[in-house]
């Protein structure tokens, strides 16, 4: 497989590798895009079949996944698995483009081994950080290797522990999501509670939704995302509407919001100023269980490391509405993006002109 035939290439050609877990990492590379000045393409197993962008040029791989094989891991590798036929067409597609847009800058978010290929290739990249306890040896390679670090949130919220050396090379560029610079004014409907399903796995279940429902009668209860359905009734203060493509009126109606602790999720409450009862998910490296424990030292949500006791909903409810909205001002100032793209223009002038 190649690229298209066609493909403009720009002076400095810039990429951007967006994973396949979740709906997030094409999520923020699109509002990145959306932000940035110039030509700019896109890889990933899991991109829309088109964008509004016209600056945005799609490039879809294949799955680097096969039934029966296992991937193996390494000290600094986190995913190697031997002979998988869409490893090795989506590696060869990257090393076609380096080649055919050379000279370019690859941002990765994220994959230790895509940086590295680009590093062994000898392109530059640019590494997105993600939250947790990421201080293994392959993270430690490929940040060592990347050009630069973005991390899509501010400092405030840096991850404690991580090294002087990360910190300096570290672009901080804050909250990065669709809605950027769309603070609502207040109009919260009291007594509603939007509460959303993320799409990389998750401990929300019908049951227990219903089970809150109805330890909180006096509030109505709308569920967007993916929950598998079962037998279990739901009460009448509970609907479920399922995946809806744009959740804002939801989101920006309610008065407390309840989710994961993933970065999409959470770049769009701090940009609708939502007040947030976080319950993290289950994910490598801690990485929702950290940011959910950040976000209640800042005051920006109530946090829940397990999920609550049916019959603690009514109080968590009652500490959610006491939350301060204004405080993700801290996180988002509407300029994350701009700050992104800014950042990727640069290096790839200092590091290619």
């Amino acid at each position: 497989m190649s690229p298209p035939a066609g493909w403009p290439v720009a002076k400095l050609s810039i990429g951007y590798y967006a994973h396949h877990h979740g709906a997030g990492h094409v999520t923020r590379a699109l509002a990145i895009a959306a932000a940035f000045d110039g030509p700019l393409t896109l890889f990933g197993s899991r991109l829309p079949e088109r964008v509004d962008l016209p600056n945005v040029q799609l490039c879809p791989l294949p799955a680097d996944v096969a039934p029966g094989v296992e991937g193996e891991a390494f000290a600094c590798l986190h995913y190697a698995p031997l002979g998988v036929a869409g490893l090795r067409e989506r590696m060869g597609l990257l090393v076609d483009w380096f080649r055919r847009a050379w000279p370019c800058l690859l941002v990765v978010d994220v994959s230790v081994e895509v940086a590295l290929l680009a590093r062994l290739c000898g392109v530059p990249t640019i590494y997105l950080r993600q939250r947790g306890s990421r201080f293994d040896a392959a993270h430690e390679l490929a940040c060592a290797c990347a050009s630069r670090l973005l991390a899509p949130y501010p400092e405030c919220l840096e991850e404690p522990g991580t090294p002087d050396t990360w910190r300096a090379k570290t672009c901080y560029a804050g909250s990065l999501s669709r809605y950027a610079g769309q603070v609502p004014a207040i109009a919260r409907e009291p007594g509603t509670v939007t509460v959303i399903a993320g799409h990389g796995g998750t401990a929300f279940s019908r049951a227990r939704l219903a089970a809150a429902a109805q330890r909180c009668p006096d509030w109505r209860w709308t569920v967007l995302g993916p929950i598998a359905d079962d037998t279990t009734p739901a009460p009448a203060n509970l609907t479920f509407l399922g995946s809806v493509a744009d959740p804002a009126p939801w989101l920006t109606r309610a008065e407390v919001v309840v989710g994961s602790a993933g970065d999409s999720l959470v770049a769009e409450l701090a940009d609708l100023r939502c007040r947030f009862i976080c319950l993290p998910d289950a994910r490598p490296f801690d990485e929702q269980l950290s940011t959910a424990r950040l976000l209640a030292a800042q005051g920006l949500a109530i946090t829940r490391e397990r999920w609550p006791a049916d019959q603690d909903w009514p109080g968590l409810l009652v500490q959610a509405r006491q939350l301060d909205p204004e405080r993700w001002a801290a996180v988002s100032d509407g300029a994350g993006a701009r700050r992104a793209a800014a950042c990727i223009q640069q290096v790839a002038h200092e590091v290619l002109a």
